[in-house]
C-alpha cells in the first residue's frame, strides 16, 4: 500500500481491488467464513459456511502476500529518492500514526459496536472508551493494521541492508535473479518448509503481537521478492502463457485441497491443518503458497495487460481512497453487520446485501477523510 512518486497505474488498480477484497473477506467471516473477526452473526447454515469458507480460504492464500510483494516492489525507488533517514521517517509517520489511531480510537470503537456499546454509546464513551484505548496500546491491539506493523519491520530491515550494502558493496552484492521455473520452485519449496517449521511453534490462528507468524515465511519472501523484482524489472517479463498455466495449477491445487479438507477430518477438527507434526499441516503448508503464487501471478499479468490504461475520474478517486478505506473498514464491516443482526434471511444473501452497503460506505467515508486538512497527505 506504499505509493511511489511515479504511479504504476495497474498496481494501483490491483491494490484497490485487493482492498475491496479485504473488506469482503472480513464481511464473509461475519457470516460463517473461516477466520476471526470482532462480530460474528448468530445466524448460520452449512451451505453459507462452506461457500464463504472457500472464499476466505482462497483469499488468505494470496491477497496479503500480494500486498507485501507490491509494497516491496515500490520500496527501492522510494529509498533511492529519499535516502535512508527520510525513507524511515516517512514510513514511521505514514504507518505509525494510523496504527496509533487504530489502537486508541478505531479499535475501541469497533469493540464497542460489536457489543452494542453495552447499552448506550454515551455510557460507553464516558466509562469504557478511555480504558479500552489504554488496553489497545498495552496489549498492542492493531486489528487488520498488523499489515502496517509488518511493513514497518520489513522496511526497517531493508534500510539496514541498504546501509550495510552501501558500505560493503562487494561483500553484500547480489547477482541479479530472473523470474523463471527454478526461482519459482525454489520459492515455493522454501516457503512450504518455512510454513511447516513456524507452525510447529505458532499454528495458524495464533498471534505474536498481533502478527500471525504462521503466514510470515511467504510475507517476508514476497516483500523482499518484490524488491528483487523491482531491480530486475520482473513484472515486464511475466507472460500471459505462464499465467494461464498457473491458473490451471491454481484450479488443480484448490480442488485437491478441498478434497483433502473434506475427507481428512477438517469438518470435525481443523486444528491438525493449522500446525504441528501432522500430515495435514504439511499439506496445507505446501498448498497455501502454491495456490497463492498461482493466483498472484495471474492477477499481476491481468492487471498489467488489461487494466493499465489512464485513470478515469471514478477510478482515480477509488485509488486515492484505498489506503484510508483499509484503515477504517472495520468500523463499517462491524457497524453494518451488527445493525443487520435481527434480519433473518439466508446468511449468504445477507452477506451480499451487507457487502453492497459496506464497500461504498467505507470508500465514501475514506474519501471524506482525505478532504480533512492535515490528513490528505498521510492518507
Amino acid at each position: 500500500m506504499i505509493h511511489s512518486a511515479k504511479r504504476i497505474v495497474y498496481l494501483d488498480r490491483l491494490k484497490t481491488f485487493m482492498t475491496i477484497l479485504v473488506i469482503l473477506h472480513h464481511t464473509a467471516i461475519t457470516y460463517g467464513g473461516a477466520g476471526d473477526w470482532y462480530y460474528v452473526d448468530p445466524e448460520n447454515d452449512g451451505v453459507s459456511e462452506t461457500i464463504l469458507t472457500i472464499f476466505t480460504t482462497v483469499n488468505q492464500t494470496f491477497f496479503m502476500g500480494l500486498f507485501f510483494f507490491i509494497s516491496g516492489y515500490v520500496t527501492p525507488t522510494s529509498y533511492d529518492r529519499k535516502g535512508g533517514a527520510r525513507f524511515l521517517s516517512d514510513r514511521l509517520l505514514r504507518f505509525g500514526l494510523p496504527i496509533l489511531a487504530y489502537m486508541t480510537v478505531i479499535g475501541p470503537l469497533v469493540n464497542g459496536i460489536s457489543q452494542g456499546f453495552k447499552g448506550s454509546f454515551a455510557s460507553y464513551a464516558a466509562h469504557e472508551l478511555l480504558t479500552d484505548s489504554w488496553r489497545g496500546i498495552v496489549e498492542f491491539q492493531v486489528g487488520p493494521l498488523w499489515f502496517l506493523v509488518a511493513l514497518l519491520l520489513f522496511c526497517g530491515g531493508y534500510a539496514l541492508y541498504r546501509q550495510a550494502a552501501d558500505k560493503l558493496t562487494v561483500r553484500f552484492g547480489m547477482r541479479e535473479l530472473s523470474p523463471g521455473p527454478g526461482l519459482f520452485c525454489g520459492y515455493l519449496l522454501a516457503v512450504s518448509l518455512g510454513n511447516f517449521a513456524v507452525r510447529l511453534v505458532y499454528p495458524v490462528g495464533e498471534t505474536f503481537f498481533s502478527l500471525q507468524l504462521g503466514y510470515f515465511p511467504a510475507y517476508i519472501a514476497l516483500f523482499f521478492g518484490g524488491i528483487a523484482a523491482s531491480r530486475g524489472r520482473w513484472l515486464e517479463k511475466l507472460t500471459a502463457v505462464e499465467a494461464r498455466r498457473w491458473r490451471t495449477v491454481a484450479l488443480i491445487v484448490l480442488v485437491l485441497l478441498l478434497a483433502v479438507l473434506a475427507f481428512g477430518g477438517a469438518a470435525d477438527d481443523i486444528s491438525p491443518y493449522m500446525g504441528g507434526w501432522t500430515w495435514q499441516s504439511a499439506v496445507y503448508s505446501a498448498a497455501d503458497p502454491v495456490l497463492g503464487f498461482a493466483l498472484s501471478y495471474g492477477l499481476l499479468v491481468y492487471f498489467r495487460d488489461a487494466r493499465n490504461h489512464p485513470y478515469g475520474k471514478y477510478t482515480a478517486w477509488l485509488t486515492g481512497a484505498a489506503f484510508a478505506a483499509y484503515i477504517i473498514h472495520p468500523l463499517f464491516v462491524t457497524g453494518v453487520t451488527y445493525a443487520m443482526r435481527h434480519w433473518t434471511i439466508f446468511p449468504l444473501l445477507k452477506f451480499v446485501v451487507a457487502a453492497a452497503l459496506i464497500v461504498p460506505l467505507t470508500f465514501a467515508a475514506a474519501g471524506m477523510l482525505k478532504r480533512v486538512p492535515g490528513l490528505k497527505k498521510g492518507l
